[in-house]
């Protein structure tokens, strides 16, 4: 269910960066973009503007924005912690995408059972200035971007490219090949071969969130909450790319057999990233299975105390997650114990929501075999292990103030004073490091 859109996906990305619309559009960006600072920014930017799904702003994002960054040579480490920070944190932020729908069902089935009289997507909503990690993600991505400065492996990633002109490191391997795109003599393809089809998949997927939800007889925001996402994501990114190979055999891109053996293509190219992912899934399965859940619940249970639930919650989820690569699979096992614990010690419920989800999301970023982890490898192109290592400093930063946060909502209560905690010592733990140990391309080291 979490990557149900993912050959689709690909599909659809391949059809628009080989018909030449990301190119195109690339190139109209690229007379505005001139400096890195810009650049990042603007990817950063692509990355909150595609909101609705983790694959779709892994295997969009990074093949759109890839020819900018390419030519301000910022590695495809930097493109590819920029796209994941955004893919997963994004859409667990908000209710109204596959994540949230996820969410709230899993929240509803919790407040059934316990009879709390909280309508489940308002209490998704209460639970979102508690989402410390996910806030502080975005925002970390953005500092970084607009200051420049980077520590640890990726600033050597980043000298590395910048000086060197090597966007992959020596012996890199990423599990996407590089594509050449080389339009034939005559075609002629424009900006609009992206915009439209990216207007396209995005009117599709919230009409059909509202199809599938029940719409006009449930409202707006009730049918966007309860809309399948496997259908939705799938026909959304099918449409999109038959009105992307429609587009890209007008302008003389492809003929019908080429579109066809394109959008194949991409899909084929998802294989490798595909097996990592039922590998991944299959580690989630034997954990539940060997009761991984239940061994967790015990070894913490003797100090779960009101105020010390959130951040318990927190570390156990971040912990399972990384170990299963599946932040789904996370959601899945501890929203049905950290809700019946918050209420049976009298404690909030939605900062427990918000730990579940930021663990979740928190440990996928760390890990390895995580499937958002893999995908926006494959979209920016870029050497897996490579992302994993020079992501992971930053995402144990945001981790570390998430932790704080969480005991400051254990103790305080509040949502906004806790949020403000979490993100003070973000940017604090920040300034600290980049003064010690940042490095910014282009000044003597």
């Amino acid at each position: 269910h979490e990557n149900a859109e993912g050959s689709p996906g690909s599909a659809f990305a391949a059809m628009i960066e080989r018909g030449g619309g990301a190119h195109a559009f690339a190139d109209a960006l690229s007379k505005k973009i001139k400096t890195r600072k810009q650049g990042q920014l603007i990817s950063w930017a692509g990355g909150l503007a595609v909101f609705f799904s983790d694959s779709s702003n892994a295997v969009i994002v990074g093949p759109i924005f890839r020819p900018i960054t390419d030519k301000l040579k910022i590695s495809r480490e930097k493109l590819a912690y920029i796209v994941d920070s955004t893919s997963a944190a994004v859409p667990a932020l908000l209710p109204i995408t596959a994540w949230g729908a996820f969410l709230v069902g899993l929240i509803a089935n919790q407040f059934e059972e316990a009879s709390h009289p909280v309508e489940p997507f308002n209490a998704f909503v209460y639970s979102m200035p508690y989402m410390f990690y996910l806030i502080g993600c975005i925002l970390l991505v953005f500092l970084i971007a607009y200051f420049g400065k980077d520590f640890g492996p990726m600033a050597k990633a980043e000298r590395r490219a910048h000086e060197e002109g090597k966007l992959i490191g020596d012996g890199a391997k990423p599990i996407r090949k590089e594509v050449t795109i080389k339009l034939p003599e005559g075609s002629q393809p424009t900006v609009w071969n992206m915009i439209i089809p990216v207007i396209t998949l995005i009117a599709m997927i919230l009409g059909m969130f509202l199809w599938t939800g029940g719409f006009p007889e449930k409202g707006v925001l009730a049918a966007l909450g309860s809309g399948s996402s496997i259908i939705s994501l799938t026909m959304a990114f099918l449409i999109a790319t038959i009105v992307a190979a429609v587009m890209s055999i007008q302008a003389k891109v492809f003929s019908f057999s080429e579109a066809l053996d394109t959008g194949v293509e991409g899909i084929r190219q998802m294989l490798e990233a595909i097996l990592i992912l039922i590998l991944a899934w299959a580690i989630g399965g034997a954990a539940k299975s060997v009761g991984t859940s239940a061994f967790i619940v015990s070894a913490t249970e003797n100090f779960m105390t009101p105020s010390m639930i959130y951040v318990s919650v927190f570390v156990a989820a971040s912990f399972t997650a990384f170990s299963t690569g599946t932040s789904w699979g996370t959601f899945g096992i501890f929203m049905p114990i950290a809700i019946p614990i918050a209420l049976s010690l009298d404690a909030s419920v939605y900062p427990a929501i918000a730990a579940v989800t930021c663990g979740g999301v928190f440990g996928d970023h760390c890990s390895p075999i995580s499937d958002t982890t893999v995908l926006s490898s494959i979209g920016c192109t870029c050497d897996h292990i490579d992302h994993v290592k020079t992501q992971f400093p930053y995402a144990g930063l945001g981790g570390a103030a998430a932790i704080v946060g969480f005991i400051a909502a254990g103790i305080t209560g509040s949502a906004i004073a806790s949020l403000i905690i979490s993100l003070a010592v973000l940017v604090g733990l920040w300034l600290l490091l980049t003064t010690l140990f940042g490095v910014k391309v282009g000044e003597k080291v």
